[in-house]
């Protein structure tokens, strides 16, 4: 492994985390060195972009009534998720799949807005999710999700 691989590695990991809605337009150090451990640790790119997406579709699937969720702030907010992912390449196709259902957006609006405490959070006034999504690893990405 050499130091242009390990630097181009980085780079592309925090590239796709800027790319992301509600992410920081500059990560921090410690992001830096979070991606470097990643590659030290041989993560593969893609399973860490899976985690990346599916992480961000998750928080995209909350329902509309819910209180805004703070932006993300660290790289280290999707390591839960890459835990759960299985060792080895996403299923084929899956990869694309999350790329068109979570495309990059980066976010302008950086600003939280505070959560009315009138808003009900009882499950009957909630509406349906805005972004339907299959967030298990097994789930088909062939599938007529949106129907």
């Amino acid at each position: 492994m050499s130091q242009e691989e390990r630097q181009a590695y980085v780079q592309a990991v925090l590239t796709l985390y800027r790319r992301l809605p509600d992410t920081p337009v500059r990560p921090r150090p410690a992001d830096r060195q979070l991606a470097g451990e990643l590659f030290r640790r041989g993560v593969r790119l893609d399973v860490f972009e899976v985690a990346l997406r599916l992480a961000t579709g998750r928080r995209q699937a909350r329902p509309s009534d819910a209180c805004p969720l703070p932006p993300i702030r660290s790289l280290y907010y999707f390591l839960p998720v890459l835990d759960e992912l299985p060792p080895g390449p996403p299923p084929e196709g899956y990869l694309e799949y999350l790329r068109g259902a979570v495309p990059d957006e980066p976010t302008v609006d950086k600003t939280i807005t505070p959560c009315d405490p009138r808003r009900s959070n009882r499950a009957s006034a909630r509406t349906p999710t805005q972004l339907a999504l299959p967030l298990d690893i097994g789930a088909c990405p062939e599938k007529d999700v949106f129907s």
